[in-house]
């Protein structure tokens, strides 16, 4: 009786696992894997864990994907690098956490990251399942944006003490209730808000939008669900005021257009319209295909860069921007001239290139193994270079006793090589090149369903690489979910293929 009811119900709770994934500071986590004590506490982990109980028991007559080869070879590497420094009694000079603490807490992250991949990549088996699962992963954009939505309300003073109501509702969905001047969506920052949009499900939403594809049944003409989700999630995305999740988005955009747009039929082509929409159009069609690239680019990068520009202008974090170059007060005239190198320092970027110059000292040090996840905070301060940090509030706070000095690479890959070592990182590496290979390979079909998923698969790995400019974190659910989908659509257009072949031998 219940093997009948299995299908059904691994696909209801794969469904809440999608639809829980905007939910990254749910207030209510267990306390085994940190509780109260962690910033980054996924929703998804409970429906995670009973898919994990569904699938398990079936999992020995499943064929595993190879792709998972490279991935367990870095797990392993970074299991030895965290156990060399217990192994090697390494102690922490830190008041606030111990470094065995440090060890289990960030394994405990690296295991349920693993989890969240090995997971998606196995649970969709066919087309359908993985039609199924756009679905339901577009379903939980539908709810981050409407709560989004809600949320600009505020920003923009719409209603009297609407504010107020809101953070009454959002203490029951993150452990942050929220800003005036900014949205952050169901997550806990406007950046985390942010990076959901332009690194989760814009590749797949704009990939389907450039190959005007659809996974919904319903459609208005040449208007897609995918197009109206698209248009929401700019407008979105420009008040979340994040100047990451931005330029990860225009990246996304631009090398949509640029390398995955499809070619024209000569055929449409031929057919013009008349009056002066007709000739716009015929002299568009015959300009280079490069210009024909560039021009829409840059129109969209324009109208997020406009939107973002007024939809910041109350904000002195992100107008600090562009005040630097334009500014006349006496706050601007006692920085003295004006350069690029007192820019990035003036918009508070100079203590991340400290942070990675920490990260490479620690590496050289440490070249082959690292010095174990998590510890990348217990060397901070005797490979820190040689720089004044008078003018850096953020690091002074890091090597004063009475805050808190736990403190991160910011950057993925400088973590990496700092915490695993040139063996953890190149397998790392291995492993996205693998994701990559995989894409490509679904890119260069020419079913177009197939070619739809390579092309979503290059622009989230494209995302990814630049969004790690500013996060080192494992514990984020987003780049998992992609290299899961990635995978599992390598996995199901190949086992597809090899049994058209079997059929025609």
């Amino acid at each position: 009786m219940i093997k009948e009811y299995l299908p059904k119900i691994k696909k209801i709770i794969w469904a809440g696992f999608l639809v829980s994934l905007p939910v990254t500071n749910f207030p209510y986590f267990p306390a085994g894997l940190g509780g109260s004590k962690v910033s980054v506490r996924p929703l998804l982990l409970y429906p995670l864990v009973l898919l994990t109980l569904v699938i398990l028991p079936t999992l020995w007559k499943r064929k595993l994907p190879r792709v998972w080869l490279p991935f367990f070879v870095f797990v392993i590497l970074a299991l030895i690098s965290s156990g060399l420094p217990i192994l090697q009694g390494v102690t922490s000079e830190l008041s606030e956490v111990t470094v065995i603490s440090r060890i289990v807490r960030t394994l405990v992250t690296l295991f349920l990251a693993a989890a969240i991949y090995l997971i998606v990549s196995l649970v969709p088996l066919d087309e359908e399942d993985l039609q199924f699962t756009l679905k339901w992963l577009y379903i939980g954009l539908i709810l981050a944006l409407f709560w989004g939505t809600l949320q600009i309300i505020y920003v923009l003073d719409l209603v009297p003490n609407w504010y107020k109501i809101m953070r009454k509702i959002q203490r029951y969905i993150s452990i942050n209730k929220g800003i005036p001047d900014r949205i952050i969506g169901l997550t806990q920052e406007p950046s985390w808000f942010a990076d959901q949009l332009s690194a989760l499900w814009l590749p797949w939403i704009f990939s389907a939008v450039l190959m005007n594809k659809t996974v919904f049944k319903r459609s208005w003409g040449w208007i897609t669900v995918e197009k109206i989700l698209l248009v929401w999630m700019a407008v979105v995305l420009v008040f979340t005021l994040s100047r990451a999740g931005l330029v990860v988005a225009a990246v996304v955009v631009a090398s949509g257009i640029v390398f995955f747009r499809p070619k024209r039929d000569p055929s449409t082509q031929s057919k013009q319209r008349s009056g002066i929409f007709g000739k716009i159009q015929y002299r568009y069609n015959n300009l280079p295909r490069f210009i024909r690239t560039i021009i829409p680019a840059l129109g969209i990068l324009g109208v997020l860069v406009g939107l973002f520009y007024f939809a910041s202008l109350e904000s002195k974090y992100i107008s600090r921007m562009w005040n630097y170059w334009v500014g006349n007060s006496s706050e601007f005239q006692a920085i003295g001239s004006k350069s690029l190198r007192r820019y990035i320092r003036y918009i508070g970027f100079g203590p991340r290139f400290i942070y990675w110059e920490t990260a490479y000292r620690i590496y050289a040090q440490n070249p082959f193994f690292g010095v174990g996840l998590g510890n990348y905070t217990f060397h901070f301060q005797d490979t820190f270079p040689a720089v004044q940090i008078g003018y850096m509030p953020e690091l002074l706070k890091a090597m004063v006793p009475d805050h808190s000095r736990v403190i991160t690479a910011k950057n993925y890959f400088a973590r990496l090589l700092a915490e695993t070592g040139l063996l953890g990182t190149a397998a790392f590496v291995t492993f996205l090149v693998v994701l990559a290979g995989s894409a490509v390979y679904l890119w260069l079909s020419k079913n177009s369903k197939v070619k739809y998923w390579g092309a979503g698969g290059l622009l989230a790995l494209i995302a990814f690489c630049v969004d790690t400019l500013s996060y080192d974190s494992m514990a984020i659910p987003n780049p998992w979910i992609v290299f899961g989908l990635i995978t599992a659509s390598f996995s199901v257009f190949t086992k597809s293929s090899h049994q058209k072949e079997e059929r025609q031998h």
